[in-house]
């Protein structure tokens, strides 16, 4: 096979939002395209990275954007996307979270072009589901994960800890597991970390930023909790930059706490490195997390991180004390103690901010691409055993 002629297809749910559309972004971007041609299908458009995909990328929405619902757009994707791998001939069907990987398997079952198969999975999948054990939905991914998975040729998890994860849970699944990271740094972090925030604080006010989906898994209760002790020794205002079912009851507790003056709930932004940038101290405050994106992305805007030792993905890039601080997750006051600890120590905020960037440097969008494609074409070669998918050290 001609390296020029490798075509491969990947399929997620929807381009925006959360860190995994933004890896499925950077990966797709920065694959070498002389080796291979990219397609890209969604279950429906809209989303909010897409305007970001590189030109030449062919893009198929496979159902209506009309359809509320991700679950049942999913499940209306299959045929259709059936048809497309008939059609298109990938070599490779490539999918990004686990619905999404549910849904490449089931559509080439028992297809004549057989494309090889590769998974991405970006959480602790006995972790994340069991959060969400009521809906329906995710108890059925609960249980076809162990059927399906193992039918895969090769599943990448975004870091050691989602490895561990799955291969407890699924046995089967070990030959088939490489661990490599979020691509998270790229041009455009630069860009657009020097752009102006039109938000301002008062003079001599720190700042607290956090970043991520305001949902339970984020653990932005805690940290809002965080900030009432913090308040008590240093004046600092919290900006959180995400959109998510839990707004109403965020605002609530904002409220509740006598926090409306120094919080701020921003909502979706398209550059939320301006404000990283801004920050005197950057928050991931989550309960668990598959790898934890906006932590490098901190990092490379320059930015101290303190961050929950939640499972999994936070250790693996902060060396607490060194380039970053980790504390118990789940605790409001562990995470307050941390955050006064860094405002209230200017050289440890200049060591972080230090370290933090060259730490950074380690999950660069090109060379993470680059063990993407190398993954790809090994196999396709039936070789993949000897691929060198292990963590960046």
């Amino acid at each position: 096979m001609s390296q020029t002629s490798i075509k491969v297809l990947f399929f997620t749910t929807r381009l925006g939002g959360g860190g995994a559309e933004k890896l499925l972004l950077r990966i797709i971007n920065n694959l070498d395209r002389q080796r291979f041609q990219l397609f890209l299908a969604l279950c429906k458009g809209g989303g909010s990275y897409e305007a970001d995909l590189a030109e030449d990328i062919e893009v198929y929405y496979l159902v209506s954007a009309k359809i509320p619902s991700i679950s049942g757009s999913l499940l209306l994707s299959l045929l259709p996307l059936r048809q497309l791998i008939k059609r298109l001939k990938p070599d490779i069907v490539c999918g990004v979270m686990d619905n999404a990987n549910l849904g490449a398997i089931a559509a080439t079952l028992g297809l004549t072009h057989l494309p090889k198969t590769i998974l991405s999975v970006h959480n602790p999948v006995s972790v994340k589901y069991n959060q969400l054990q009521g809906r329906w939905a995710n108890k059925l991914v609960f249980k076809l994960i162990p059927a399906l998975y193992p039918q895969a040729n090769a599943i990448i998890c975004v870091s050691q800890g989602v490895a561990t994860d799955l291969e407890h849970l699924v046995p089967k699944t070990r030959d088939l597991l490489r661990v490599i990271y979020n691509p998270c740094v790229d041009a455009k972090i630069t860009l657009d970390m020097e752009a102006t925030v039109k938000e301002s604080i008062q003079s001599g006010t720190k700042l607290i930023v956090a970043c991520g989906r305001l949902n339970q898994q984020k653990g932005f209760s805690d940290l809002i909790k965080a900030l009432v002790t913090v308040q008590k020794l240093i004046p600092t205002h919290l900006w959180i930059i995400g959109e998510g079912e839990l707004r109403p009851v965020l605002q609530s507790q904002i409220e509740s706490l006598g926090l409306s003056e120094s919080v701020r709930l921003l909502g979706f932004q398209a550059n939320p490195y301006q404000y990283m940038a801004k920050a005197d101290v950057f928050v991931l405050s989550s309960i668990y997390e598959g790898f934890g994106n906006v932590i490098v992305e901190a990092m490379a805007c320059g930015t101290p991180v303190v961050a929950t030792d939640c499972p999994y993905g936070p250790r693996e890039i902060i060396n607490s004390g060194v380039n970053g601080l980790l504390v118990k997750p789940g605790d409001s006051e562990a995470l307050a103690e941390g955050i006064i600890q860094v405002l209230q120590d200017p050289q440890l905020q200049v060591q972080f901010a230090r370290q933090g960037k060259i730490r950074a440097q380690d999950f660069d969008s090109v060379k993470i691409a680059k063990m993407y494609g190398e993954l790809f074409i090994s196999c396709l070669s039936d070789i993949y055993a000897d691929f060198g998918g292990n963590p960046i050290l």
